[in-house]
């Protein structure tokens, strides 16, 4: 029986994201880079890049079998390991993953006043950009604040938004 391929954390040499995604790619195993777009500014121009989400990590899809054979990419450090097995991330944490860095924006999403939910509450935004995307409200202070998180990672984004955008 073939074990069930599982979203897991790689981490990479420093700046070598994206050449260990397309290495992975071209070799035909299924990865996940959330890339997002940013201007920065030199002396002489300004310019729009893709960076990662986060730095250092590709995700891969495979099994914990499997797993093992990506020593074999020069650029690879390491694999997250959660009690000495390789860490699972779920594939709700990837897509959550894909849609913030989809929507990234420097000023994110207005606030709005007069909250009517409960810190703790479970929330899935329901429309606007960050549409789809679920989460714990954690802030009630006169704005809505939904924080993803992916637990194994320590990893959280908070992201303000409208109470009507969520339910």
């Amino acid at each position: 029986m073939q074990e069930q391929k599982q979203w897991m954390v790689v981490y990479t040499k420093y700046r070598c994201e994206k050449k260990l995604y397309q290495q992975l790619k071209d070799d035909g195993y299924e990865v996940a880079l959330p890339l997002y777009t940013t201007i920065r500014q030199w002396s002489d121009r300004k310019k729009k890049i893709q960076l990662p989400l986060i730095n250092c990590v590709v995700f891969i899809k495979t099994n914990t079998n499997e797993i093992y054979n990506i020593y074999d990419y020069p650029l690879v450090k390491g694999i997250l390991k959660e009690f000495g097995k390789p860490a699972i991330v779920r594939d709700e944490e990837i897509k959550n993953l894909e849609i913030i860095a989809n929507q990234w924006d420097d000023d994110l999403i207005q606030k709005n006043n007069n909250i009517q939910y409960h810190i703790g509450d479970f929330v899935e935004i329901i429309n606007g950009p960050f549409k789809g995307l679920t989460g714990i409200l954690v802030e009630t202070n006169n704005k809505n604040r939904v924080v993803i998180q992916i637990k194994s990672l320590n990893v959280e984004f908070s992201i303000n938004i409208s109470k009507y955008q969520i339910k």
